[in-house]
This record gives structure tokens, C-alpha cells and sequence, in this order.
């Protein structure tokens, strides 16, 4: 009895034969213009019944149009914004290029950084300009902080720069104070650049800058290296231990000029 009562009560199909046969008692029961009038009303709720449903669904998809509408305006109005915002920022490293290229008095040739490489950090970049734009191998690579390095492969429309952040790009240099001790600017890992071949002796302080000298016949003199930023004495050595922070940001390189001899 309760398997079978189950049954009524949620098969569709013994629903729908219960409740076409109560309605067909009612109808048989009713006089004409009660049928008629009941008929009214059951078709009049039906059709009720389905505007409300139609026009739920109508309402339900302007607003799933107007959400999707808003959606693409808000991600246009903020990529919009980024564009104004990095057009700012490069108008700001621009305009501080340009001030070094006309307060330093040096042949510069803007170029745009297009990659960069390197298996343990960043140690060459490549520039969008090449020997059409009379780019040749060995010219010295700089930024209005200070140096970055030297073009070493050079291409028609592009070439690649060797930073200082490489074992094999070594730079004659000189400390800038009264003592204008020389050494040799080297990588040897890291963030950091080292300063070889300063003697104990020396008189040298944290903060001194380091330019380079001018001797080797790559790196022209007085071109800005960086600042000492440790110093150890080896007793039984000769030489003084030297550690540089580089003026430039070799992370942050968008923009270079070569220096053009």
C-alpha cells in the first residue's frame, strides 16, 4: 500500500491522469454557463501563469545582456587607465634620458630593450637597433644612472649588450676622491660588483663612487660604475676587498643609449 501510494505521488504521469480526471468530474457536475465560466478562469490562470514565467525568463536574460555589457566596459575603462598610467611613467624615464643625453655631452643612440637573458639572473639584453643604425661590436651601453655594459653581437635591426653582471665583461675603473686609487670591476655572482686590486693602503670610504678610467679602449673615462658598499682588509694579502653596488638597475632596464664613438 505505501509502494503504491509512493508511486502516485511522484510519477508525472499518474499526476497529471488525477488531475485531468478531477477536472473532468468537475466540468461534469457544473451546469453550461458554469463550465464556461470555470473554463475562463482555468485558461485565463494559464495564460497568467505563463506570462509571468516568459517574462521572468525575458528580464533574467536583458539583465544577464546588461551585466555582460558592463563587464566589457569596466575591463576597457581599466585597461584604458593602465595605458595612461605606463604612457606617464615612460614620459617620466624619458624626459630623465633626454636631461643625461644633453647634460652629458656624449654621441647617445636611444634603444629600446626587447629581451633579456640569462641562466642565473640577468647577464644580456638585447636592443632594438643594429648596424643599420651604425651599432658596432664593443660600444659602450649606458643609462642615465651609470653603466650597463657593451654590445658584443650586433645584428641589422638588433643587437645584444653584455652587462656588467657577467663574468666576462671586467671594467677598468677608478675611485672618484682625493686618493683616485685604480682597480678592476668585476662580476662574481650576485646583485653585487667587486673591486679588484685596491691596495691596503688605500684610502677609500663606503659611498665612494666608482667611475670608469678610461684605459682598456672600450669604456671611455668617467662613466659611472657605482658606489663602494663594503670593504674588508686581507692581512695577509695585499689588496683591500671591494664591494660595489651598481648604479644601474639592471632589473628594471627598458631603455639604454649607446654610446657612439
Amino acid at each position: 500500500m505505501i509502494q503504491l501510494t509512493k508511486t502516485f505521488f511522484f510519477d508525472k504521469k499518474y499526476l497529471l491522469f488525477a488531475g485531468i480526471f478531477v477536472l473532468s468530474c468537475v466540468m461534469m457536475l457544473l451546469g453550461e454557463r458554469e463550465k464556461v465560466k470555470f473554463g475562463e478562469t482555468v485558461v485565463g490562470a494559464i495564460f497568467s501563469s505563463g506570462e509571468r514565467v516568459f517574462s521572468k525568463a525575458i528580464q533574467m536574460s536583458q539583465l544577464w545582456r546588461e551585466n555582460q555589457f558592463l563587464r566589457r566596459r569596466n575591463i576597457n575603462l581599466s585597461m584604458g587607465l593602465q595605458h595612461l598610467r605606463e604612457a606617464e611613467l615612460e614620459n617620466v624615464r624619458l624626459r630623465r634620458l633626454l636631461d643625461f643625453k644633453q647634460e652629458s655631452g656624449l654621441s647617445l643612440l636611444p634603444a629600446e630593450v626587447i629581451a633579456t637573458s640569462g641562466s642565473q639572473g640577468i647577464n644580456s639584453i638585447t636592443i632594438a637597433i643594429g648596424s643599420q643604425e651604425g651599432i658596432k661590436q664593443d660600444m659602450p651601453v649606458v643609462t642615465a644612472e651609470g653603466l650597463v655594459g657593451r654590445t658584443t653581437k650586433v645584428f641589422l635591426t638588433c643587437s645584444v649588450v653584455q652587462l656588467l653582471l657577467d663574468r666576462n665583461c671586467r671594467v677598468s675603473a677608478v675611485v672618484q676622491n682625493q686618493d683616485r686609487s685604480f682597480g678592476i670591476v668585476e662580476w662574481e655572482g650576485g646583485q653585487k660588483l667587486k673591486l679588484k686590486g685596491i691596495p691596503l693602503r688605500s684610502n677609500i670610504q663606503l659611498e665612494d663612487v666608482i667611475i670608469s678610467s678610461g684605459m682598456g679602449g672600450i669604456f671611455p673615462k668617467g662613466l659611472q660604475i657605482g658606489k663602494i658598499s663594503k670593504i674588508e682588509g686581507q692581512e695577509l694579502g695585499l689588496f683591500k676587498k671591494v664591494e660595489l653596488t651598481p648604479s644601474a638597475q639592471f632589473s628594471r632596464l627598458e631603455e639604454v643609449f649607446v654610446l657612439i664613438k
